[in-house]
């Protein structure tokens, strides 16, 4: 899933559940649980890019559903709440990204037999998430976000 669907999720999480103990382990379970929905986002088709491209998009798309799920939930929660909330509803995403960044090449998928610890941890945690991603081309993956969303925050609100 895109990051702004996983922040407006959790959002809707810490607004609605209110108590720290049940919210931010269901807004970090709430990541697992978006990501087995058929969906596209911008790590799908990554070879095809730049680094520079996918880590923009990226980067833009945090920074849109950070703003998006403040500006809707802000008001209805704890600040410290939510913001705890929405870190870890893409944190599982964070961690795989020193993957991508120092190692993953469209020529270079995993690690080789003589790569080093790191580079074989952070493949690990890449290949990890990715057992439960269910990935579906555009433009069909963005609307099961927006459906995905949207149910969320029926059963939520």
């Amino acid at each position: 899933m895109m990051a702004s669907a996983h922040t407006l999720v959790a959002g809707a999480i810490a607004s609605k559940i209110g108590d720290p103990v049940l919210a931010l382990p269901l807004a970090l379970l709430s990541h697992f649980i978006l990501d087995s929905i058929p969906h596209w986002d911008f790590g799908t088709n990554w070879k095809k890019r730049t680094k520079l491209a996918t880590g923009v998009f990226a980067i833009a798309d945090t920074a849109f559903g950070f703003g998006a799920a403040w500006m809707i939930f802000s008001k209805h929660t704890n600040p410290f709440l939510l913001s705890s909330c929405l870190v870890l509803s893409v944190l599982p995403d964070w961690l795989e990204a020193p993957w991508y960044i120092f190692f993953a090449k469209p020529t270079h998928t995993e690690p080789n037999t003589h790569a080093s610890m790191i580079e074989k941890i952070v493949y690990w945690i890449y290949k990890s998430n990715n057992k439960i991603h269910t990935k579906t081309g555009y433009p069909w993956g963005v609307i099961t976000q927006i459906v995905t969303v949207l149910f969320f925050f029926l059963i939520l609100r």
